[in-house]
């Protein structure tokens, strides 16, 4: 993407994690030097952010527009290029997560969706009662694999990153407990809108990572 009057924004999804580096220079990124800015957000705050060889990795966490600057050096430290990267950050529509979801499935029955994250260290079972309740309102709802949830974003943050160098598109979601007023961060993989097809690639993952991981129900909030 270039800079201009009338930037183009690429639209992302709200706590979804974006890739970002130059198409021109990626393929021979060991030449040169990339030296970002950090992103700026709607609020015009520093984002967290993270570096892996010529990519900036971070996820957009509320709405709005994010920017992000990059200077490319070469061996002399001179400037060859510089690049402005633009965002739009949407929040997340169950319909947006299923449609992303079906991709997922398809390429995973290309072998392309996992490997290897950290271990979980909160589990959630339905009981049985709440099994049975759901099974009469299957339309009514989605599923998410939670690969681990931390009172620490940077925590989740890290299990998130060895994810995606594994090939992995996690994602972060922020989970507030109104009953013990306190907010973990939830390591998920897709939103499947058939139980079947997420305990699918439940099993695949299962079967690479040797870690037990759960499926999480998330009612659809009807308007």
């Amino acid at each position: 993407m270039s800079c201009g009057s009338n930037p183009d924004y690429q639209e992302v999804m709200v706590n979804k994690t974006v890739k970002v580096y130059s198409r021109d220079y990626h393929n021979k990124a060991e030449n040169y030097t990339f030296k970002w800015e950090p992103p700026m957000g709607p609020t015009n705050q520093s984002i967290p952010f993270d570096l892996k060889n010529d990519m900036l990795i971070f996820s957009p966490d509320i709405e709005g527009d994010y920017q992000i600057h990059l200077s490319i050096t070469d061996i002399s430290d001179e400037v060859i290029a510089e690049k402005i990267f633009y965002y739009r950050a949407l929040s997340e529509t169950v319909e947006v997560a299923i449609a992303e979801t079906k991709l997922v499935e398809d390429k995973s029955t290309q072998s392309s969706v996992i490997k290897k994250p950290k271990k979980a260290i909160e589990r959630s079972k339905p009981s049985p009662k709440h099994k049975k309740k759901l099974s009469s309102t299957i339309e009514n709802v989605y599923y998410t694999i939670q690969i681990a949830a931390w009172p620490s974003l940077e925590q989740a943050r890290i299990d998130q990153l060895k994810l995606i160098e594994k090939g992995i598109d996690a994602y972060v979601q922020r989970h507030y407990q109104a009953d013990k007023d306190d907010v973990w961060y939830r390591v998920r993989i897709g939103n499947f809108p058939d139980k079947i097809k997420a305990q699918k690639i439940q099993r695949q993952i299962e079967s690479i990572i040797n870690v037990k991981s759960w499926i999480d129900v998330i009612p659809i909030e009807k308007n």
